[in-house]
């Protein structure tokens, strides 16, 4: 993880009380710095800055502190977007599996969805366990059968496919259903370039991020938004 990218909360303000609501709402003041403050909200906080309207989110895996709106609010400090993954990558072999299995349902213009959990109990993939939900696998969506809430509840990452031909996009179906607080993907591209696209996904808001930040992908599969390598000092320009 990109540590430019990784924002650790001020510890300053962990004496702050939470009012027991599930949205809070937050002026970033100037005495605060540049990392929004702790949360208040049992959901999530709105967090009004310097340049806008940022939304912060915790779960026991993941934290993020994304903009929403931009604005010019004068006297307010400035934020910055935040994304704390606190579980190893997932490894490339079930990456890896997923590509396939998508190209194989593709072929046969379906899409296929795809549920990744974690317990530190599973001494396999990091941890990592790859469930495929019992689906109806249609040309144009994926939908999971009733009766299992259980193991989505436990679901970190969601991805789908697309079949042959389409690109990895996010449709307003998906919009619409992806309504949890988890990160969500979609491979596209196939057969011939594959690539996958990735995002957060907190309760109707969503910002796409590399994938890289959560998965390890296989050479073949290129990323829709790859992280910004990292400048050699000694090969700036003058």
């Amino acid at each position: 993880m990109n540590d430019m990218n990784t924002r650790v909360l001020n510890l300053a303000y962990e004496s702050e009380p939470r009012p027991a609501s599930l949205i809070g709402y937050i002026q970033h003041s100037t005495d605060r710095g540049c990392d929004p403050p702790p949360l208040r909200g049992g959901m999530f906080d709105y967090v009004l800055s310097a340049d806008g309207l940022y939304l912060h989110a915790k779960r026991e895996e993941l934290e993020v502190c994304f903009q929403i709106a931009e604005a010019e609010v004068r006297g307010l400090a400035e934020c910055f977007e935040t994304f704390e993954f606190k579980l190893p990558k997932v490894p490339v072999d079930l990456v890896d599996y997923m590509l396939r299995t998508a190209m194989s349902y593709g072929a046969n213009s379906k899409e296929t969805l795809f549920w990744l959990q974690y317990s530190e109990l599973n001494i396999y993939n990091g941890g990592w366990l790859l469930h495929e939900p019992a689906q109806r696998r249609r040309a144009a969506s994926c939908k999971p059968e009733e009766g299992q809430d259980e193991a989505y509840q436990r679901t970190v990452i969601e991805i789908h496919s697309h079949p042959y031909r389409a690109s990895a996009q996010f449709s307003p179906t998906d919009n619409a259903e992806e309504r949890g607080f988890r990160l969500y993907g979609v491979i596209g591209g196939l057969p011939e370039r594959p690539e996958i696209r990735l995002r957060v996904g907190c309760y109707g808001y969503f910002w796409e991020i590399p994938a890289t930040w959560a998965l390890s992908l296989p050479y073949e599969l290129a990323d829709c938004n790859p992280d910004s390598p990292e400048v050699d000092e000694e090969e700036e320009a003058p």
